[in-house]
């Protein structure tokens, strides 16, 4: 059995309406393609001038002291380096965090605003204590000299003892103040006696005669008062000392 294969004719090849198309197609497309062809023709002359414009470059990089090689070389570990997984994986990290960090440069153009904003307090404030007669460098210098000095003399052990006076009661203001007043005493004493050449000499009726004396007798009720409580007190802190109170049931 024979079977015989004709090809089709040209004529009805250009005829076949997928033909047409394909035609229709390449022609809609000529002028780009006759672009394409202009730059093809072109290209050698583009290669030559990017030839010719990076030996200028590199020739006066080299006049410069670069050595292109060696940039490119590093430029390529570099980039080796970045892209290790454990350098990504910190890549993308920070890349997540940027919209902070933009917070973040927002305040750090605010910063400007601040420091002025804190400076011009701290020159009222200077300018409050000179009025007030303070000089601020002054009291600064001595007093971290006076800190400096406290801290080269004094150990732990006193520092802690401090400490235990700062919490008392005896830096109350009560207690302050009558500190002050038996201070503000002694003064006037050490002027009307300790001064004189000779120390007056008082008796017995001398005594008896201060008794009578208003301001003695206030001093004398101050001090009654201070036995009584300072006895209380006594009494107190005996009672919450268990040791104490075994050597009394003891006795």
């Amino acid at each position: 059995m024979e079977s015989t294969l004709q090809k089709p004719s040209l004529a009805d090849r250009l005829n076949d309406p997928h033909t047409v198309d394909v035609l229709h197609r390449l022609l809609d497309h000529a002028e780009a393609l006759d672009q394409m062809l202009s730059v093809a023709r072109d290209l050698p002359h583009l290669i030559a001038i990017a030839v010719d414009f990076f030996d200028a470059i590199s020739l006066k990089a080299s006049q410069e002291g670069i050595d292109i090689e060696q940039r490119a070389s590093d430029l390529l570990a570099l980039l080796v380096q970045v892209t290790e997984p454990d350098n990504m994986r910190a890549i993308e990290r920070l890349v997540a965090k940027l919209p902070k960090l933009e917070q973040g440069s927002v305040l750090l153009d605010e910063l400007p605003n601040l420091l002025a904003t804190a400076m011009d307090v701290f020159d009222e404030w200077a300018t409050q204590l000179k009025a007030d007669g303070i000089a601020l460098e002054q009291s600064l210098r001595q007093g971290l000299h006076a800190a400096l000095y406290l801290g080269g003399q004094v150990r732990k052990e006193e520092l802690d003892r401090i400490g235990f006076l700062l919490k008392s009661e005896v830096m109350s203001e009560n207690s302050v103040a009558t500190v002050g007043m038996a201070g503000s005493a002694l003064s006037s004493c050490h002027r009307g006696t300790c001064e004189h050449p000779v120390p007056q000499r008082v008796g017995l009726f001398g005594l008896l005669g201060a008794i009578r004396d208003p301001k003695t007798q206030r001093a004398l009720s101050f001090g009654l008062q201070f036995a009584k409580c300072f006895g209380g007190v006594l009494e107190d802190e005996h009672a919450a000392d268990p040791t104490s109170l075994r050597s009394s049931n003891q006795g």
